[in-house]
């Protein structure tokens, strides 16, 4: 793991820029549909607007992570590998999965396709354990 770099503030960012569209929306359905803008203000309201937007960041978010993963997976494992080393070795128990934890058995082009997707499974950890986070918090 310490090819694996996370650049958190990048992340950080896109976090921030999500939670403010996704208020910029609210709003903008709240002015269509409810002639009353001080409904805005109602804290109910905006808890229900953000546990909207982390649902429709699952629908979004899932399906890309899980085919980014796929992907650089295949790419790690068919482009990846260093000269000598098949598929299923006894130098990864004879399971492709264990590529992700043996980076002397990869090439420069299989760390980069390898750090790919230990991102994409970071994120989709961090997504699905703040809605857990989210959804314990309010019940």
């Amino acid at each position: 793991m310490r090819h694996t770099t996370l650049q958190w503030s990048r992340l950080f960012r896109y976090c921030l820029l999500f939670v403010f569209i996704s208020v910029l929306i609210t709003t903008l359905f709240m002015f269509t549909f409810a002639n009353d803008w001080r409904i805005m203000f109602d804290h109910k309201i905006q808890i229900m607007a953000l546990k909207l937007s982390f649902i429709a960041v699952i629908y979004i978010a899932f399906p890309y992570l899980i085919v980014r993963f796929f992907y650089y997976f295949y790419q790690l494992i068919t482009y990846g590998r260093r000269e000598g080393i098949s598929l299923f070795c006894y130098q990864t128990l004879f399971n492709p999965i264990n590529f992700l934890f043996r980076p002397s058995l990869l090439t420069q082009d299989g760390l980069t396709h390898r750090r790919r997707c230990v991102v994409a499974i970071v994120l989709m950890v961090c997504l699905y354990s703040s809605i857990f986070a989210m959804s314990q918090a309010m019940t």
